[in-house]
């Protein structure tokens, strides 16, 4: 187990991965403590909603991971969309911990889809997520400006 910050180029508060637990070519498994101090978070615990951040940010740990292992910093990504998100109940509850799994279905010139799930108690989350990781995060954000 590892802290997931150091894959990823996020600080706090908009961190939503505590640890990477397992990670290869094709896949990532991380995890999150669900703790009142998370951005979003409320009395009934972290909305489900959020799940969306919680995959992108592993689709992160799992680029982070991959590029560590070639000597490379962590990666701006961009998150395109998400294709058949199933929330099958409303809040995360505090004190519990949630697994994150994202697998790479397709990789070219940076564009990446990924099959994303998370497990919580009982219930399986699950979406397609498509991403974007520049080759030259500078010469895209100055055609942005």
């Amino acid at each position: 187990m590892m802290d997931a910050v150091q894959f990823i180029p996020h600080v706090k508060p908009m961190v939503f991965v505590s640890h990477l637990i397992e990670a290869n070519d094709t896949f990532a498994i991380a995890e999150l403590h669900i703790t009142p101090d998370l951005m979003f978070c409320e009395p009934e615990g972290l909305p489900t909603w959020s799940s969306i951040e919680l995959m992108a940010q592993t689709i992160s740990v799992y680029a982070g991971y991959k590029g560590q292992t070639q000597g490379l910093p962590p990666k701006i990504g961009f998150l395109l969309g998400t294709r058949k998100m199933q929330l099958p109940c409303a809040y995360f509850s505090l004190g519990t911990t949630v697994r994150i799994r994202v697998e790479q279905s397709y990789l070219h010139e940076g564009l990446g889809q990924f099959h994303c799930e998370i497990e919580y108690q009982e219930h399986r989350f699950s979406a397609m997520l498509s991403v974007f990781e520049p080759e030259n995060m500078n010469e895209i954000i100055g055609k942005l400006v």
